[in-house]
């Protein structure tokens, strides 16, 4: 199995419809919860991963769309690029280790991501502080609801 095939088995593990459900533990927003779906599917040709964030935090609604570029010859490494609707761009790293754990390393915050059953995810996500420590900051919990199906602007909540 080649490099490049051997990451797109780590990343098919993301495919899918997951409803998510996160609650800040750390930080400005201790007991926070917020809600949404996360959606990842491979792009056309299947060199990027397309991953759809459309969450109800902090009283409405937020969207990002991101790219998951796999570094070339690298069997664990990609690069991350989100679009939020507030119009930012993010930069991460993403990673699987050899436990099978999917890494989101970006700029003051990272968080692990581990797989129980091919149903369930959960992230465990930690932000810097200006001393340069690291702090627990958010728990999310993700269910699979389905295949990959990105509704554009469809829907006025998360209800359903």
């Amino acid at each position: 199995m080649s490099e490049s095939e051997e990451l797109r088995e780590k990343m098919d593990r993301l495919v899918g419809t997951w409803r998510s459900a996160g609650r800040f533990i750390g930080g400005d927003y201790v007991g926070q919860d917020w809600s949404g779906h996360d959606i990842y599917e491979w792009f056309p040709g299947e060199r990027q991963m397309v991953h759809r964030v459309d969450v109800e935090i902090f009283g409405g609604r937020n969207e990002a769309l991101e790219l998951f570029t796999p570094r070339e010859g690298s069997a664990t490494e990609f690069d991350q690029t989100s679009f939020n609707a507030d119009g930012t761009v993010e930069h991460a790293l993403g990673s699987f280790d050899d436990k099978g754990r999917y890494r989101n390393d970006g700029e003051g915050i990272r968080a692990t991501v581990t797989f129980h059953g091919p149903e369930e995810m959960r992230a465990h996500w930690e932000m810097r502080q200006p001393d340069g420590t690291w702090i627990d900051w958010m728990l999310v919990a993700f269910t699979r609801v389905g295949d990959p199906h990105i509704e554009i602007r469809s829907k006025d909540d998360h209800t359903s």
